[in-house]
């Protein structure tokens, strides 16, 4: 199996682990404490999760694009969409309250989807950096090997 297809094999595994996790998260969001810890993680898990979905999408379709690439990929893209949510034009709002259009494009501007972008997005390129330094350790490249 190719370098790039294992790549690939783990973006998918990461985001479909990523997903459920997110959409749990956001659907106990509603009305939960911050101060306490499940509260906590009900806030800001899924927009912590959000960029490292993006990443690993990305990963899967650039498998050997460099880290930083896509890290600057998703930082561009992740905060674009935050930072539209500032901006209220009639089609933006329409799309808005589509179901699908409107979780991706989010509704409401808040400074700590922000902060969470930017840890996810730092976090997403150590998983990536693990899973290659562990695919190294675990299967060598021995295609140099001489068969006996």
């Amino acid at each position: 199996m190719s370098s790039a297809t294992k790549t690939r094999l783990f973006a998918v595994l990461v985001v479909l682990i990523v997903i459920p996790i997110g959409l749990f998260a956001r659907s106990h969001r509603g009305g939960a404490d911050p101060s306490t810890l499940l509260g906590f993680l009900a806030t800001f898990t899924g927009d912590t999760l959000w960029p490292i979905m993006f990443y690993f999408a990305a990963r899967f379709c650039f498998p050997t694009a460099k880290s930083v690439s896509i890290l600057v990929f998703v930082l561009m893209l992740t905060l674009t969409l935050e930072f539209s949510q500032l901006w209220k034009p009639p089609l933006l709002e329409y799309l808005r309250q589509q179901p699908v259009l409107g979780f991706i494009l989010g509704n409401s501007f808040i400074w700590s989807d922000v902060i969470c972008c930017l840890i996810g997005s730092a976090i997403a390129p150590g998983i990536d950096l693990l899973q290659r330094r562990f695919a190294m350790v675990l299967a060598p490249n021995i295609s140099n090997a001489n068969p006996r």
